[in-house]
């Protein structure tokens, strides 16, 4: 048999049609075409084209229509975006928002500092009351010597005990108001841990201290000092601050936006009032609400993100 010059012999290990039909491939002598994507045939008589690479997608981004690994197939805003403008309404309407999702732990937390509060006063008095009837002379029924200098100092340690036991439940407040910021739920436990217990006892005592003498040089001076510190227990708590740099952190943040802090102030001091006069049960709720609508506006007014 005599061998076609442009064919070569078959392979043993090379599978071989079976009989009566062509052999797969190009015609002798031809090439192979390059292979396609799938889907991608050139139209009949149109050479095949040189095939191409597959193209990445950089790792994260989506490719072909479909997301990319890890990445959401809708868009999502960013967690904490900041809240736009800086007004009292929007704080006051964020703290009531943010009060009522979590009611029961403020409720009780400032509850629990209330009962502390009243039975510390009661005790004390107690104390003041039955030291002051073993000084009084029971023949004249009038105070002995010294007695009377012991009563104003007793009555002084118990508003000491009072204002320094109120500071500390506006700093569980506050720091629970910033977990609520921080998107975070509360409990009970948040309004009596503090990271920096030191320096929330040094900062509370400066702010009462430098309020208490304002208030004895024609209570003016005593309302501008408040109103001037009122952020200082947020830094101390928030960014750890010492307690004369959160104060003077305070005064710049409080001067540098007078107008809105102006009006913050003035309307949770009205909201205080406000529930101070129903018989105190609703400080309950004014305590919190203002305190959360200040965070709020601690917040904003750094530029920093805010829970929705």
């Amino acid at each position: 048999m005599t061998e076609n010059p442009g064919s070569t012999p078959p392979r043993d290990d090379e599978p071989q049609p079976p009989q009566g039909q062509p052999p797969a491939g190009p015609p002798p002598g031809q090439p192979y075409p390059p292979q396609q994507p799938y889907g991608q045939q050139p139209p009949p008589g149109q050479p095949y084209p040189p095939q191409q690479p597959y193209a990445q997608q950089p790792y994260g981004q989506p490719g072909y229509g479909q997301p990319g690994y890890g990445q959401p197939a809708y868009a999502q805003p960013a967690y904490g975006a900041p809240t736009t403008g800086t007004g009292v309404g929007d704080a006051f309407s964020w703290g009531w928002t943010k009060f009522t999702q979590q009611v029961g732990p403020f409720l009780l937390g400032v509850l629990a500092y209330l009962v502390v509060i009243g039975v510390a006063s009661a005790v004390l008095f107690a104390v003041i009351l039955g030291g002051t009837v073993a000084s009084v002379d029971p023949e004249t029924q009038e105070l002995r010597n010294g007695a009377g200098f012991g009563l104003v100092f007793g009555y002084l340690v118990v508003l000491a005990v009072i204002l320094l036991l109120s500071a500390f439940m506006q700093a569980g407040v506050t720091r629970a108001s910033l977990e609520v910021a921080d998107g975070r739920r509360i409990e009970i436990g948040t309004f009596f841990r503090f990271d920096e217990f030191g320096k929330v006892v040094v900062a509370a005592l400066l702010v009462g201290l430098g309020t208490a003498v304002g208030t004895l040089l024609f209570v003016i001076p005593g309302l501008v000092f408040a109103f001037l510190a009122q952020f200082t227990l947020f830094f101390v708590i928030d960014r750890r601050m010492a307690p004369v740099d959160a104060i003077r952190a305070s005064f710049t943040l409080v001067t540098r936006n007078l107008s809105a802090v102006v009006l913050l102030f003035l309307a949770v001091y009205a909201a205080n009032l406000i529930g101070s006069a129903l018989c105190g049960v609703g400080q309950l709720v004014s305590f919190p609400v203002g305190l959360l609508a200040t965070t709020w506006m601690y917040r904003r007014l750094q530029d920093q993100p805010v829970a929705p």
